[in-house]
């Protein structure tokens, strides 16, 4: 084991290997005392890695996953110990928010103060700016800071994409805003898609507003997007065929029966066209879920998890299948593969789309 911790130079490395650790050992049927000492050995590999390879930011990333840790396996003092180890003048912004969140939650009133004070003063990429202030403003309530940076971002907006950009994220952190009315996320990606219709997030606004309001016999969302082996998919060519956009993730427990039951069906309808949408991070991990599901339907998987293009579009955040009728309008929504009943409504709701 000390030869493959030696082996893992950066942070990434390290929880790649323990992920594939984990589902090796979940695909064991394991004891829960087998599962105990696999975690407690990533635990202490962690901390190693910490104390002897870890080198630039993977220093504060790496010590804000062991204090998360520290804090599942219950050693609420570790976990102190491990966050006060992340230096606020060395650490990027986007490490201090994230660790204010956890110092929060462990009563480090001082601690947490001291490090969002320092994180809205430092620069960072604008992906970083766009997730501190969600935190700032939902988590932290930290809302004059949190709008500070979305509106120091719009005015700093090169152009209409990377504005319209800021909107969305900022529409979708209102969304989370405990203190405001519900719609009001709503009402800022309504802005969003009347103010700047024409750029790529101005145009995913409208579809998201769309799909809150859709219902069976609607116009369906344009889907789009380049499958794992390179070839573009959109459903504007599938107009004659029924179509089913499966989204889903590897490790969803009804995700083999969905699958399964899909192949089923498309190998017995010529006119069915299927595409999974993959919610998964890890692009290497998806295409590997594939074969191991014996998917043989496009699939479209980017590493982006819900962010992804389609599941933008469609205000999708988890496992659900849409079905497509042959003249591109909405056969069923939110059907799911998890119950006898809840198949049987998928079977039935595709075979009227084929007619």
């Amino acid at each position: 084991m000390l030869a493959s911790l030696t082996a893992q130079q950066t942070l990434k490395e390290l929880e790649m290997r323990f992920r594939g650790e984990m589902q090796q050992l979940g695909a064991a049927s394991p004891s829960r005392q087998q599962q105990d000492e696999l975690f407690n050995r990533h635990v202490s590999e962690l901390r190693s890695f910490l104390t002897k390879t870890a080198k630039g930011d993977d220093r504060w990333n790496g010590r804000l996953w062991l204090a998360e840790l520290e804090m599942v396996r219950g050693k609420r003092q570790e976990a102190v110990e491990v966050l006060k180890e992340i230096d606020a003048e060395q650490a990027p912004g986007m490490v201090l928010v994230s660790a204010a969140t956890m110092a929060q939650h462990l009563n480090l009133v001082q601690l947490r103060d001291v490090w969002v004070k320092q994180a809205v003063t430092k620069d960072a990429p604008l992906l970083d700016r766009m997730a501190m202030a969600r935190l700032l403003m939902t988590v932290l309530r930290e809302i004059e800071l949190g709008e500070g940076l979305f509106t120091k971002a719009l005015a700093d907006a090169k152009d209409d994409e990377e504005k319209s950009f800021v909107m969305w994220h900022r529409a979708d952190a209102l969304r989370d805003r405990e203190d405001l009315p519900e719609n009001t996320g709503f009402d800022e990606l309504e802005k969003l898609a009347k103010s700047l219709p024409d750029t790529f997030w101005g145009s995913v606004a409208k579809d998201r507003l769309r799909a809150t309001r859709m219902k069976v016999g609607d116009d369906a969302i344009t889907t789009s997007g380049k499958t794992l082996d390179g070839t573009s998919f959109t459903t504007k060519a599938q107009l004659g065929k029924a179509v089913v956009l499966a989204f889903y993730t590897a490790a969803d427990f009804d995700t083999p029966r969905l699958m399964a039951l899909l192949a089923d069906l498309q190998a017995k309808n010529s006119d069915l066209v299927v595409l999974g949408i993959s919610l998964d991070r890890d692009p290497s991990e998806i295409k590997k879920s594939v074969q191991e599901l014996d998917i043989r339907f496009p699939v479209i998987g980017d590493g982006k998890g819900p962010g992804t293009e389609s599941a933008l579009r469609w205000f999708v955040e988890g496992p659900v299948v849409h079905v497509l009728n042959k003249k591109g309008k909405v056969a069923g929504l939110g059907l799911q593969a998890g119950t006898n009943d809840g198949r049987a409504e998928m079977t039935a709701v595709i075979k009227r789309a084929l007619r």
